[in-house]
């Protein structure tokens, strides 16, 4: 696609462009020359800061007042304004919306005063979006991401609850931070698909490209290599790393892709329960023996049901007003 222009770049970091301008820019963002654009600008404007308010930085506390009163002597706040755009965590006036649509203006205060903010995915819901440094987050169902509004001068840190897919923008110099609960995965720049929801006993992590490691709260480091999926036991503390061949399929969910691969049956209910919000009432424990291998990107839940019903002698009785599906022997 063809480059912004300069004044379009400009005014979309600065909060005050179009939507149709800011639209453009974020599209081009996501191209490898614009990558590598916000990562030279980051760079610029990060070493810019460090060198302006080097005086700032003491060996001691001192109170937030008086700091707060030695940055206004030293930095002329409309500089600092621009600086502070330019920096900040999260880009952009318009996010991507995968799947169902949402409003996450009524959900995310982008420009608010806390020091963090935090995206939350209902169920049957899957967003996109993207970070001013060129990253971007694929973020499941059920899920939550909760990011500083600006990130570190050294580090990119966020935190997460449920299922995302990062796609990092490199910068060695400022390596990304996924926290999870507990461990946390560490990244320069990389894509990796990452699973913890609070209800699993597992952390799943597939690497896609890149090196990252998971590191846990003992400082002990597990390295994960291109086409390897990590497993890590939360409850037995046990981790185990294994080659995957076909790794693309456990995050075809960013694709709107429903994959089971003999998946028993609990799981695949779980999958849908987050997918489309619906509950499952298992009226015969013995429907819970069988296991599930499917590939769809059907959005109807209804269709869904029709072919799990092909592969085992199992019903799926969906009741759309109560939002229901009573599972039980054919």
């Amino acid at each position: 696609m063809n480059r912004p222009t300069d004044k379009q770049i400009e005014e979309v970091l600065a909060g005050i462009a179009t939507p149709e301008d800011a639209k453009s820019v974020a599209e081009w963002f996501t191209t490898e020359e614009g990558s590598d654009y916000l990562e030279a600008a980051m760079t610029r404007d990060s070493e810019l800061i460090k060198n302006e308010v080097a005086d700032l930085y003491v060996n001691h506390d001192i109170p937030s007042g008086q700091m707060l009163e030695q940055i206004r002597k030293n930095i002329r706040m409309k500089k600092l304004k621009r600086i502070c755009f330019r920096v900040a965590a999260v880009l952009i006036p318009v996010l991507f919306i995968v799947g169902f649509y949402i409003q996450l203006n009524s959900k995310v205060d982008l420009f608010g005063t806390s020091e963090y903010e935090e995206v939350i995915v209902d169920k049957g819901e899957r967003i996109q979006i993207m970070f001013q440094d060129g990253t971007r987050v694929y973020i499941n169902s059920d899920s939550k991401l909760k990011y500083p509004k600006k990130f570190a001068l050294n580090s990119r840190e966020v935190y997460l609850e449920g299922e995302a897919y990062f796609v990092v923008a490199k910068n060695k110099k400022r390596p990304f931070i996924v926290n999870l609960n507990g461990p946390a995965i560490q990244v320069t720049g990389t894509s990796f698909n990452v699973q913890d929801y609070p209800e699993n006993k597992d952390i799943v992590v597939c690497l896609d490209e890149g090196n990252i490691n998971l590191t846990l709260p003992t400082e002990k480091k597990y390295p994960v290599l291109p086409g390897e999926r990590l497993v890590y036991n939360k409850e037995s503390s046990q981790c185990a790393i294994s080659r995957m061949d076909d790794m693309q399929r456990l995050s075809m969910w960013k694709q709107n892709v429903i994959v089971f691969k003999d998946t028993p049956l609990p799981e695949a209910v779980k999958v849908l329960n987050r997918w489309y919000d619906v509950d499952f009432k298992i009226e015969d424990e013995r429907a819970l023996t069988y296991v599930y291998t499917l590939t769809s990107d059907n959005t109807l839940l209804e269709k869904v049901l029709m072919d799990l019903e092909k592969i085992a002698p199992v019903k799926f009785d969906y009741n759309e007003d109560k939002k229901e599906v009573i599972v039980r022997m054919k």
